[in-house]
């Protein structure tokens, strides 16, 4: 059984190994240890017999809007668990919608995301994307879910 919990400072190692592969099949943008150390409050991660086996994080975008990214895990359940932590996150702080960009929509739709246009998040269009340099070969399908009230 896994357990999900904040990230601390000796996960970063584990963090960054996992989230290596991903990388490299440009699923994740790149990101090294000292990255993660400074956005290390955004994430949670799940640990199963005191191994890191996923996580995601939750960041903020703006006073309404936050972004879920670096899911990493290869169980539904587990990946399930790690959105509505980040959702729970969200709420708890007064965002009213998250988005992810994601190469595979379905797992997300399940949870109720949406498809949009990128056009539709232009705090992450104009901030992250245009600068991107994968934007060219771009295949993240961005997806948002209303928190409502």
């Amino acid at each position: 059984m896994f357990a999900v919990r904040k990230a601390s400072v000796a996960d970063v190692g584990a963090m960054h190994q996992l989230m290596v592969p991903h990388v490299r099949s440009e699923v994740l943008l790149p990101r090294s240890p000292r990255q993660i150390v400074e956005s290390l409050r955004d994430y949670v991660v799940a640990e199963e017999d005191g191994e890191i086996v996923g996580l995601a994080a939750l960041s903020l975008v703006e006073c309404h809007l936050a972004e879920l990214g670096a899911v990493v895990c290869e169980r539904p359940d587990l990946m399930e668990r790690l959105v509505q932590v980040a959702l729970d996150e969200a709420r708890s702080v007064g965002v009213d919608r998250v988005f992810v960009l994601a190469q595979d929509a379905v797992p997300y739709e399940r949870l109720g995301f949406q498809k949009v246009e990128i056009q539709a998040l232009p705090e992450k269009r104009d901030r992250q994307c245009l600068r991107c340099s994968r934007l060219p070969r771009c295949r993240q399908i961005p997806l948002v879910r209303e928190l409502g009230s």
